[in-house]
This record gives structure tokens, C-alpha cells and sequence, in this order.
């Protein structure tokens, strides 16, 4: 698995509400390392895939996601890539037709093995996975997302290439399963504090599942992290019209694009926390894009849809007062 020639640095994206109360968001944009294996994907599956290849194995590499799963899109091509077979555990039964980023992913040679979402809650048991080794031969097994500590691994090395953060108050990113996470968390320097922000309503289990990856990568647990636990805007997949907004007025500000599930709801988060004098004057916070652009072709419309009612309400109220 080899990216295109990239560097990370950080550009500064500060919008005019930030400004004025002498704050500095800071952009470090991880959308261009690959055109399919990009964002944090790449840093996730870089040390899996030489292990699996170091290893010398033939058998597939499975792993898990829905309809819509960026990391799945990812394994497949990266597995097409360096030859490697791949299968994907969909959430849901299989639709009439399937989504686009799944077609992309059987047009690499991934095998789709769809479930029910009952059966789908069951992917972290050993049962399960033996019910899988049973109907679809031995495999390598991938969690969901690609997380483990392996993935940790890759991911620090998305902190640990910038001396740029030696300057930065707070490194903030989006969060699913938390193995990001955990990489900036290992590697940020003293005194840098990291956020995460989950997409997930409800998601507290992620102080344990994170503090659990950082252990079995071999990481000490720094403490200076916390999660941001109210910026889901109703949960997974909830598009509000405020996030809409939020998302568009950074486009026509940065020209940088920004998706819905994950990356839409750190950047709001961070205007929350803004709002409400979290960042105090002379603070410099960066926020990690780390991609998932793929899935705004499942998202475009209804994203288009909330914009729209955001402006209608905005108007609304406008000619009330």
C-alpha cells in the first residue's frame, strides 16, 4: 500500500467568530495522502496490511462496516492494491441495489457478506465469528473500523510527524471507534490537550474502548483527553440544520469540504465550545480532517435538504423580530 506523495502540515482556517475572540483553528488536512485509502484509513490499515503480508498469508481479510463505511470502501481498494482478498460484514440485508461506495468496493474484488443488523450487533463475539469461519473459510479478522492496536500505531504517526504541534493548546478530531483517538493521544506532546468527538449518541463507552486500545498498543494513558459527548445532533447518520449550515459556511470560508457524520459535527462541536468561552484568548486549536468524503455521495441531498430548512428558519425568525 503506497500513498501519493503527501506532507502534513497545518493551515489556518480561522473564521472570523474565532478571531474575534483571539483564537486560532488550525487545519491539518489528511484528504489528499490517497484518492482511496484516504484521511485516517490510510494510517489504520498501514501497519495491518504489512503484518498480514509479513506474515505470508493467502486467506481473505475481513472486516466489518455498513452501507456507507468509508473504512470498507478503503480495505477494499487497499486489498485490490497489493492483492490481497478482502471481505466485507454489511450491515443489513442486501438492497435491490447497493450503495456506491459498496459497488466501488465488489468492483475491487471484495466479497460482500451481508446481515442482519441483529446478527451485526454480535461482530466483537467469538461465537460469531466462528459462525462466519464456518460458512466462509478461514479469514483474518479486522474489527470494524480497522481498530486495534495496530491501527494505534499507524495513527500516531499522524501527531508524531508535525513539530508544529508543539505550539498547539488542543488537537481535535472526529471519533467512531476511538482508535484515532488514541493515536493523537499517545503521541500529542505536553502540555497539548486532545478532544474527540464522538458521532455516536450515547457514546461513553469510549472512555473505556479507548483507554483499552491505548493499552493493548503498548501506550500510556497521558489523561489529557476527554471527549466532547454532545455534538451527535441526535445520533449516527442525524443531519440537523444547523450542522448543515455549519458545514457550508466553513466551505464558502476555507473552500474545504467537510462531511456530515464525522468531520461536520467536530468543526460544530469546536463553534459550541467557542461559544460558550472553553478557548481562552491566545489558544490555537487544530482540528484533524481525517476524511470520509466518500460518503457524501449518500449524503448530498439530505444535506442539501437541512441547509434549506436551516435558511427557511433563519428567515423565519428574521422577519419575527
Amino acid at each position: 500500500m503506497s500513498p501519493t506523495d503527501f506532507s502534513l502540515s497545518l493551515r489556518d482556517v480561522t473564521p472570523a467568530s474565532f478571531a474575534e475572540r483571539q483564537v486560532r483553528l488550525l487545519l491539518l488536512d489528511l484528504t489528499a495522502i490517497h484518492p482511496f485509502i484516504s484521511g485516517n484509513k490510510w494510517f489504520k490499515l498501514k501497519y495491518n496490511l504489512a503484518a498480514y503480508q509479513a506474515a505470508g498469508k493467502s486467506y481473505p481479510l475481513l472486516s466489518f462496516g455498513g452501507a456507507w463505511s468509508n473504512h470498507i470502501h478503503a480495505l477494499a481498494y487497499a486489498g485490490y492494491q497489493a492483492g490481497i482478498p478482502t471481505i466485507g460484514v454489511i450491515r443489513g440485508e442486501r438492497p435491490a441495489q447497493v450503495s456506491a461506495m459498496l459497488q466501488d468496493a465488489e468492483s475491487w474484488g471484495m466479497q460482500l457478506e451481508f446481515v442482519s443488523r441483529a446478527e451485526y450487533r454480535q461482530k466483537d463475539s467469538a461465537a460469531f465469528i466462528d459462525s462466519l469461519r464456518a460458512r466462509l473459510g478461514e479469514f483474518e479478522y479486522l474489527p470494524e473500523g480497522g481498530s486495534n492496536a495496530l491501527a494505534v500505531k499507524g495513527c500516531t504517526e499522524i501527531a508524531g510527524s508535525l513539530s508544529a504541534l508543539d505550539d498547539v493548546d488542543f488537537l481535535c478530531c472526529a471519533c467512531g471507534t476511538g482508535a484515532t483517538l488514541a493515536g493523537l493521544i499517545s503521541a500529542a506532546p505536553v502540555p497539548t490537550q486532545v478532544l474527540g468527538v464522538p458521532a455516536l449518541k450515547g457514546a461513553d463507552f469510549l472512555y473505556d474502548d479507548i483507554r483499552g486500545l491505548l493499552k493493548q498498543a503498548g501506550y500510556a494513558d497521558n489523561g489529557r483527553w476527554r471527549l466532547i459527548l454532545d455534538a451527535h445532533e441526535g445520533g449516527y447518520g442525524k443531519i440537523s440544520p444547523r450542522l448543515a449550515d455549519c458545514i457550508e459556511r466553513f466551505k464558502i470560508h476555507s473552500g474545504v469540504q467537510l462531511e456530515p457524520l464525522y468531520t461536520g459535527k467536530l468543526l460544530l462541536a469546536l463553534e459550541n465550545m467557542l461559544a460558550g468561552g472553553e478557548f481562552t484568548a491566545g489558544s490555537r486549536v487544530v482540528m484533524v480532517h481525517t476524511g470520509g468524503l466518500q460518503g457524501l455521495r449518500g449524503m448530498e441531498e439530505r444535506l442539501a435538504e437541512q441547509l434549506k430548512r436551516f435558511r427557511d428558519m433563519e428567515k423565519q425568525r428574521q422577519e419575527t423580530e
